[in-house]
């Protein structure tokens, strides 16, 4: 059961970095275009009205973007509240440092918060124990994205399969965007004001 738990929020989150990313992406493009055409200053305010997106959540897409413009970089063992925390570090190899150490230490999103406040990097310099490079070692999906969803409305039996999985999100899918849009909307909020 958990095993398939893991995999839909993973699964989840991961399509929603992606569309965050090829908005971005969508948007720097568009400025360039708008920029030669003098008007590039009004792209957000109209992409927001025309996708329902708060401006500032559009930002927060933008500077995700430029701080990962290579889709390859968006690691899919960290979720978009992860990267939400990791675009406002603004030393990039303490943002790296970050990163890769919530990947190789399965770092929750309170976690990485709470190494943040700890100032873990700085230790880390001071010890000379920066990681430079991710080694193959990945965390249990469960333990990054424990804090992102909520499957608790599907009824699944220990040692289910991956098609009871299926079908019981078929059968439940409107408890289940209403789960997701929940989340959408709570990430939305927290960063209104």
């Amino acid at each position: 059961m958990q095993k398939g738990l893991t995999k839909a929020y993973k699964a989840v989150d991961n399509i929603k970095v992606q569309t965050y990313w090829q908005i971005g992406e969508r948007i720097v493009r568009e400025e360039i275009n708008q920029k030669r055409a003098g008007y590039g200053k009004e792209i957000i305010k109209r992409l927001s009205i025309d996708l329902n997106i708060h401006e500032r959540t559009l930002y927060r897409i933008l500077k995700f973007y430029r701080a990962y413009p290579i889709l390859t970089t968006v690691l899919s063992e960290l979720s978009w509240s992860h990267y939400l925390i990791l675009i406002d570090i603004d030393d990039n190899q303490q943002m790296k440092f970050y990163e890769k150490m919530s990947v190789k230490e399965s770092w929750s999103v309170r976690e990485l918060k709470r190494r943040l406040k700890n100032k873990e990097y700085e230790k880390a310099r001071k010890k000379g124990k920066i990681i430079t490079r991710l080694q193959k070692q990945f965390p249990l999906p469960e333990e990054v994205f424990k804090d992102s969803y909520d499957f608790k409305f599907l009824d699944l039996n220990k040692g289910y399969k991956e098609e009871d999985l299926k079908n019981e999100l078929i059968k439940n899918w409107k408890s289940f965007f209403r789960s997701l849009v929940q989340t959408f909307l709570l990430e939305e909020e927290k960063f209104r004001c």
